[in-house]
């Protein structure tokens, strides 16, 4: 897929932001922890179809995000089923409560910080979630119930999902904070049974933290990339809820679109990520971007193959990470599930990309 038919599909969520009508009601958060306000979005055929029960997804920093017109006109498409989505507030004491880890940058930058993680999961597991099945029409089982979140959310999101699997089938990470304590979170699920949870994370090239390690864990462990596990590497997204927005069909069509028949385009974007670091070091990176026939869009990554066919003058790494082995353009093949790209990388637009 180009560049330009990915912004084109953007634009379009973001203006979808802006038309229909919606449904919500309120509730109050737990006991146990104070100035937790939950908003319930209920989709549009709810109060119509008094007999109908429905999937439900927690939103953590819900009081940000919102996307109601944007959920409202995606069910009424057909691109997910028509959910429940229990939007959490996050309060001032948002990043003890979402991460699980002591971590010595964190405390440096709030001295407050206590790993807080498990009373917080403890809350939405033991009170909240109780506390919407009793509510609302949900479909009450793990199948039925996904937890999203971004940055230290997503971090959360993840932890939650495979902390207390019988909870949740589906997570969704959005420029997720895995670097905390040093991707401690990749140590704990290798050293984990393995989980029936679905796994959708993603980054963006102005906010890079190497994540796709998480996908390697995964697979090892027996998860079907493109399915079980999903990574979207996203050129010139950045650490902002604007961006989480424009992609947040995406987790949702994993845990409740229509099943992906078919791959409708494959085309490489070519990126060239500034470390934030180290002084003019860059990172030069081939993405390979899948879009599925019911608009799951992911990144190939390390699940692609790469071949230079003029190998002297570059390296093109498992990960897509490539390097010049001379001044001169270089062209590579890139296969993924038998659809190939051939791409030419220019060495003049690389340096002028730096």
């Amino acid at each position: 897929m180009t560049p330009s038919l990915r912004n084109i599909i953007f634009a379009v969520a973001a203006i979808l932001l802006l038309i229909s009508s919606v449904s919500c009601d309120k509730v109050l958060g737990g006991e146990d922890i104070s100035d937790r306000n939950i908003r319930v979005y209920l989709p549009p055929s709810y109060n119509s179809s008094p007999s109908r029960r429905y999937p439900v997804v927690y939103l953590l920093d819900g009081d940000q995000w919102s996307i109601d017109n944007l959920l409202n006109n995606y069910m009424k498409n057909g691109r997910f089923e028509e959910l429940i989505v229990v939007e959490i507030a996050s309060t001032e004491n948002r990043t003890s409560d979402f991460l699980p880890y002591e971590d010595a940058y964190v405390r440096s930058q709030e001295a407050s910080f206590t790993p807080n993680a498990r009373k917080f999961a403890d809350y939405i597991v033991s009170d909240l979630i109780p506390s919407i099945d009793r509510q609302y029409r949900t479909v009450a089982d793990r199948d039925n119930r996904a937890i999203i979140g971004a940055s230290y959310g997503g971090l959360f999101a993840l932890w939650v999902g495979f902390n207390y699997e019988p909870m949740f089938s589906m997570v969704g990470a959005m420029s997720p904070s895995f670097w905390v304590a040093d991707f401690k979170i990749f140590q704990e699920i290798e050293a984990m049974p393995k989980k029936n949870v679905k796994v959708w994370f993603d980054t963006g090239t102005l906010e890079w933290n190497y994540n796709l390690l998480l996908s390697d864990v995964l697979v090892g462990k027996g998860a079907a990339y493109g399915t079980d596990v999903v990574y979207y590497e996203v050129k010139n997204g950045r650490h902002d809820v604007l961006d989480w927005v424009a992609r947040i069909h995406c987790p949702l069509i994993m845990f409740k679109g229509p099943p992906a028949n078919r791959m409708t385009s494959f085309g490489t974007e070519l990126e060239v990520i500034k470390s934030t670091m180290e002084l003019n070091k860059y990172f030069l990176r081939l993405n390979p971007i899948v879009m599925m026939d019911n608009l799951l869009i992911y990144s190939a990554a390390q699940f692609a193959s790469y071949q230079v066919l003029n190998p002297a003058d570059a390296i093109v790494r498992r990960d897509g990470s490539f390097d010049f082995l001379a001044i001169k353009d270089f062209r590579v093949r890139i296969e993924y599930q038998g659809i190939v790209d051939t791409v030419t990388v220019k060495y003049a637009e690389v340096q002028t990309m730096k």
